[in-house]
């Protein structure tokens, strides 16, 4: 009978703090990085969480105005770790990614991104993709297909950097330091992972203009509530609209044609019209109710 290791968690805790003391003084780290030990705890706690070497973790995951995200190779490699099959074809004007789940492999996850797509979401005028259309739009295909089919495979590692707005190469690595932020200082350390893997807003690209959140209407009865841009059903539908690559001035259109009604605001939205709306685009996940005030799931 073999013997089992009696792990300390002060010690592992001890270990992980000075490794990132350690290593936050070297110079050839993304500049993220240096003599900044609070993001590589960060990065280290996401290494453990998605299995993969704490040197790759600091090289693929990068944190973009404090949102965690990764290229889209390590979102490829972690989808795969976790025994789906993933598939990507495409060339420079096209690219089609197909993901088969372990536990599901009677059906298949497809997303597809072309140069008509890109241009629908405003991304075909920016220089990275004018110069690796390719690289870019297998990119895309990879990160939405794995948020469609494997966000529990993520981690919250979900985007990569120029999904969340930031200047990239054609390798998808950020071109210069973005704004950062460390963990927060506050509460235990499952209180600063726990804020570390909720879900964030997409960036600066996914600004839903006039979907942006607002404060919820006040309707006639009890049979109509309003939408609640912060319930877990409002943020699922922004998400949902800005992932669909649906174009800003589009928007309130596209709500009001798949919910049947003329709106000119989405403060005029209800939650039977916020489900309506997403019955109509790309799954994004399941959806976690609400739990009201003093009660715990």
């Amino acid at each position: 009978m073999s013997e089992l290791a009696i792990v300390n968690p002060q010690a592992v805790l001890a270990e992980k703090v000075e490794w990132s003391q350690t290593m936050a003084g070297s110079s050839l780290l993304p500049k993220q990085y240096q003599k900044n030990p609070a993001n590589l705890f960060f990065a280290v706690e996401y290494a453990d969480a998605l299995g993969v070497d704490r040197i790759h973790a600091i090289t693929s995951i990068h944190v973009i105005d404090g949102k965690p995200s990764a290229s889209a190779d390590l979102i490829a490699a972690t989808v795969r770790r976790a025994g789906h099959k993933l598939r990507v074809v495409g060339d420079d004007t096209y690219a089609e990614a197909t993901l088969i789940r372990a536990d599901d492999p009677d059906f298949t996850y497809t997303a597809r991104w072309d140069l008509d797509k890109a241009r629908l979401a405003n991304l075909a005028g920016k220089g990275v993709w004018k110069n690796y259309p390719g690289a870019m739009l297998r990119s895309r295909a990879i990160t939405e297909v794995a948020r469609m089919g494997a966000s529990d495979a993520l981690f919250g590692v979900a985007y990569t950097p120029e999904e969340l707005g930031a200047d990239v190469d054609a390798s998808g690595s950020p071109r210069r330091s973005q704004p950062t932020n460390a963990l927060p200082t506050q509460g235990s350390a499952a209180d600063r992972m726990s804020a570390a893997l909720a879900p964030q807003p997409s960036g600066p690209e996914a600004d839903p203009g006039d979907l942006a959140p607002v404060e919820p209407i006040e309707t006639s009865g009890p049979d109509v509530p309003p939408l609640d841009p912060r319930s877990s059903l409002g943020k699922a539908m922004f998400a949902a609209i800005n992932n669909a690559g649906i174009p800003e001035a589009d928007r309130i259109a596209f709500c009001a044609e798949t919910i049947g009604r003329d709106i000119s605001s989405s403060k005029q939205m209800t939650e039977d019209d916020a489900r309506k709306v997403l019955d109509h685009l790309p799954a994004q996940g399941e959806l976690v109710p609400d739990q009201p005030a003093g009660e715990s799931a």
